[in-house]
Order: C-alpha cells, then structure tokens, then sequence
C-alpha cells in the first residue's frame, strides 16, 4: 500500500467553534486513505478540551489504518500542555525551534 501524506495548517485556535470543521476534514482525508496526517502548528496559540479530543479521534482513526498522527512546530505552551496528557507518547510532536 502506498503512503499518502497530508499537512492541514491549522489557525490560531483548535477549540469547539472550530472543531467541528477540522473534524470533517480529517474524516474526508482518512476516507481518501490518507495514513499520515501532519497539522502545522505554528499559529497555534489556544487549544482546549474539544481540541485534544478532536486529537485523539484523529490519532484513533489513523491508527486504525496503519496510519500516523504529527503535529509539527509546535509552541511551547501547547507542547507542554499536550506533553502533560501524555500525548505526546501517541502523536508524533515536533516543538518549534528556539528564536
């Protein structure tokens, strides 16, 4: 099987009022047999409990395929935040560089 891989660049906020547009695009992606799944971080500055379990379903879904759940340049405060559920033993995290 051939790997497809896809980066979402998310906005500044991954809370209910945007979950649920997230959702559906991760759903849609999955249903194309996407099996690796990249969110690009760098904006992102609010994440909250919607936000994380909108993480773990698509962490859910993708494992289910064989697939794989990143988030890359992640800040600091959401790293230590998703570092503190122990996310991070599931998602593959990439925090951003040092300024």
């Amino acid at each position: 099987m051939t790997e497809k891989q896809v980066t979402l660049i998310l906005g500044e906020k991954l809370v209910a009022t945007e979950v649920p547009i997230l959702k559906s695009e991760m759903k849609r992606l999955v249903g194309e047999r996407v099996t690796t799944l990249s969110l690009d971080c760098t904006r992102l500055t609010q994440m909250d409990s919607t936000g994380i379990g909108c993480l773990v379903a698509a962490y859910n879904s993708l494992t289910a395929v064989n697939g794989c759940l990143c988030m890359i340049q992640v800040s600091a405060d959401i790293y230590g935040l998703l570092y503190s559920m122990r996310l991070d033993r599931r998602i593959k995290i990439t925090p951003q560089a040092a300024s």
